[in-house]
């Protein structure tokens, strides 16, 4: 009975054992990339912008998270002082050399950008007076919003056209949640930002109008701009999709179906188009698409519609 006994013990302690080898020959034979992928990227569908963060920023990031309502009260008085703009504070990450504010306007002109906050890390210390932010970053942002106030028509046909794309085939964009935490392309929507390659003397007047009258309206702005003669190659749509279902590459097909619509669809916007089809994952760290599984239009092969 004794020996039943043992035989029955040892037989009831080999199989956790068996499987716990299991499972630390699986981490074993997991090559670096595929450790990396796991570590890094999650699917699209659930990323909100947790997990992002800035090279070098680590010593920076508790502050940003520990003074984030001193940091967004601050911003937001900048914001307002400097460009007449009320804006959200949605989130505040460590840079090497600050903290990255970023933000939204809500209200039109519709934009996000960033500002930066100075800080002692030593100390602890953020200083609220000191926020700065990069050359004609903030300019170009809001100059997108006001570009779309000006072709808010053409837009809603964009829109929709989307709309129409992700409900008959799996594509998706990013989630609202992501595009508040860690965007800063202008005018953004979950499907496509808008930017332009510089803030040049046909636009610079649209800007000077909204800062010198916050509440400038739609119909002012086109006496001052004509949007079927701006210079198309100055304006860029940059759009970002990726695969609704997790583990799916790119649809080759669907890419093609996408670009062909882009290039042939009457009353799109006027301007350069670049497009990229991504697989389900995303950085978490960079925001970004998987770089290595996608397809891609852009450069000196992006689309015109003039």
């Amino acid at each position: 009975m004794k020996i039943k006994s043992i035989v029955l013990a040892i037989s009831l302690i080999i199989p956790p054992l068996m499987i716990g080898g299991c499972n630390a020959m699986d981490e074993i034979t997991e090559t670096p990339e595929e450790r990396h992928a796991r570590e890094v990227y999650v699917s699209v569908n659930d990323y909100t912008g947790e997990g992002y963060r800035l090279p070098d920023g680590q010593l920076n990031d508790p502050i940003a998270k520990e003074k984030f309502e001193e940091i967004a009260e601050a911003t937001q008085s900048f914001f307002l002082e400097e460009y007449k703009t009320e804006v959200t504070v949605h989130n505040a990450v460590g840079a090497k050399h600050g903290i990255m504010v970023f933000v939204e306007s809500p209200n039109e002109p519709k934009f996000h950008t960033f500002a930066m906050m100075p800080v002692d890390a030593n100390e602890g210390k953020i200083f609220p007076d000191d926020i700065w932010t990069v050359e004609m970053q903030v300019e170009s942002a809001i100059f997108s919003g006001l570009f779309a106030m000006m072709i808010e028509e053409e837009l809603k046909i964009l829109d929709e056209y989307f709309k129409e794309l992700t409900n008959k085939y799996p594509v998706v964009g990013i989630r609202q949640e992501a595009m508040n935490n860690v965007t800063k392309s202008g005018y953004t929507t979950p499907y496509y930002f808008i930017s332009h390659l510089l803030v040049n003397d046909e636009f610079l007047p649209i800007l000077e109008l909204y800062l010198n009258n916050p509440e400038v309206s739609k119909e002012e702005l086109l006496d001052h701009f004509d949007v079927m003669e701006y210079d198309a190659e100055q304006v860029n749509f940059a759009i970002n999709l990726y695969m609704k279902e997790f583990d799916t590459k790119p649809d080759e097909k669907l890419f093609q179906q996408i670009l062909s619509d882009i290039e042939t669809r009457n009353e799109f916007p006027r301007g350069s188009y670049s497009i990229r089809l991504y697989d389900n994952n995303i950085n978490k760290h960079t925001g970004n698409g998987n770089r290595d599984n996608r397809l891609v239009i852009r450069g000196s092969n992006k689309i015109m519609r003039q």
